[in-house]
C-alpha cells in the first residue's frame, strides 16, 4: 500500500508548471485494496458516482455500494452498469436493457433503453444514455421520463465517455472530445493523438479532466496537460474535486488544489 501512495506523490509531482503562488495539490484516498475486501468488494466495476453532499457510491460485479458506510445498496442478478447521482440526490442506475433509480435496498426500473449495458450522464435537467456491450452502439440518446428516449446523433465510433455542467454536455468518441450546447449546436473541442479516452469530467469554467491510456489529462479553455500517469480508468468531479478510481488495484482517490493551466502552452490541437 506504501509503495502505492508513493508511486501517486511521485506522479503528481509530474504535473505542467504552474504559477509559484497555486496551492498544492492535496491527495485523499479514499479507498484501498484492504478496504474494499473488508467490504466484500473482491473486483470493482468501472462504475463511480459522488452527490453533492459528498455520498459515494461504487459497484462490484452483482452489488453497489454506499462507500464509507460499507452500505450494500441492494444486489443483483444483473450488473449495473453505471449509476450517477441527480443534483436532488436520486440515484439513477442502469442494470441490463433497464433504466431506473436505487431506493429502499431496491433497483426499481423504468425505462426500456436501446441498449444493453448501457452508461449515463445526468445535468439538472436532461438525463443523457449511450455506450453499450455492442460495438456498434454509436449514438447518443436523451431520456424522457414520460415518453422514453429520443437520439440525438450518432458518430462513425462508440461513445466511451460524457459528462455534463451546467445545462452543457461534454462526450468522447475514440480519442476526440465534443461539446454539446442545449441549442443543440455540436463541436469537436479536443483531439488526442493517442489512445481511445475511457473517462470524462466535467468541472467549472470550461475545465474538463479525462482519462486515455491511464494518463490523466485536463483541458481547460482549449488547452491540454497532462497531470499524471497511471492513475486509474474512470472519473467524477463534485463539488471543486476529482475522484478518480483504479478498478484494477482497488484504489480511490481524491484530488483538491489542481492546478490551473496559466500560459503553458497549448498541447493538442
Amino acid at each position: 500500500m506504501q509503495r502505492i501512495l508513493s508511486t501517486l506523490a511521485c506522479l503528481l509531482s509530474m504535473a505542467w508548471p504552474v504559477v509559484a503562488e497555486a496551492p498544492s495539490v492535496r491527495l485523499t484516498v479514499l479507498l484501498t485494496p484492504e478496504r474494499a475486501k473488508a467490504s466484500n468488494l473482491e473486483a470493482l466495476r468501472p462504475v463511480l458516482t459522488v452527490s453533492n453532499r459528498g455520498r459515494i457510491v461504487v459497484a462490484g460485479p452483482n452489488n453497489v455500494l454506499l462507500l464509507g458506510r460499507g452500505q450494500l445498496l441492494f444486489d443483483t442478478p444483473t450488473p449495473v452498469s453505471d449509476c450517477v447521482f441527480t443534483p436532488d440526490g436520486a440515484l439513477l442506475m442502469i442494470s441490463g436493457r433497464r433504466l431506473g433509480y436505487g431506493a429502499g435496498g431496491r433497483f426499481h426500473p423504468q425505462i426500456d433503453l436501446p441498449e444493453n449495458a448501457m452508461r449515463l450522464a445526468v445535468g439538472r435537467e436532461r438525463i443523457y444514455v449511450y455506450g453499450g456491450d455492442n460495438d456498434k452502439a454509436t449514438a447518443l440518446y436523451m431520456v424522457d421520463p414520460q415518453r422514453g428516449h429520443a437520439k440525438l446523433c450518432a458518430l462513425p465510433y462508440p461513445i466511451s465517455a460524457a459528462s455534463v455542467v451546467g445545462d452543457t454536455l461534454y462526450f468522447a468518441a475514440g480519442n476526440e472530445i465534443y461539446r454539446l450546447v442545449p441549442d443543440g449546436e455540436m463541436n469537436l473541442i479536443c483531439h488526442l493523438p493517442g489512445p481511445a479516452i475511457a473517462a470524462l469530467a466535467a468541472a467549472e469554467n470550461e475545465t474538463l479532466y479525462f482519462l486515455a491510456g491511464r494518463t490523466l489529462y485536463t483541458w481547460q479553455v482549449g488547452k491540454v496537460g497532462i497531470i499524471s500517469e497511471g492513475v486509474g480508468d474512470i472519473a467524477c468531479w463534485q463539488a471543486g474535486a476529482l475522484y478518480v478510481l483504479d478498478t484494477e488495484k482497488r484504489l480511490l482517490i481524491k484530488l483538491e488544489n489542481l492546478p490551473s493551466l496559466g500560459e503553458s502552452p497549448q498541447e493538442t490541437p
